[in-house]
C-alpha cells in the first residue's frame, strides 16, 4: 500500500515540477490568481508550484523506500 500511494505522489510531484508554468497559466485564465493589488508575481508562483512538487517527490519517494522494507 505504501509503494502504491509512494508511487503516486512522485509521479504527481514530477509532473507538478515539469508543468509549473502551465499551472500557474491555467490558474490565472481561470481566475485563480492573487488580487491585482498583491505583489506576488507569476515567477514566484511557479517556485512555490515547483517547491510543492518537489515535497511531493520527496514524501512518495519515501514512501516508497518504507514500503519496500529498505528503512
Amino acid at each position: 500500500m505504501y509503494v502504491l500511494v509512494g508511487a503516486i505522489l512522485t509521479l504527481l510531484g514530477v509532473v507538478g515540477v515539469r508543468y509549473a508554468p502551465r499551472i500557474v497559466a491555467v490558474q490565472r485564465e481561470r481566475g485563480m490568481a492573487p488580487l491585482e493589488g498583491e505583489e506576488i508575481g507569476d515567477d514566484e508562483r511557479i517556485q512555490v508550484t515547483r517547491g510543492i512538487a518537489v515535497l511531493l517527490t520527496i514524501v512518495g519517494f519515501v514512501l516508497i523506500v518504507y514500503g519496500v522494507g529498505i528503512v
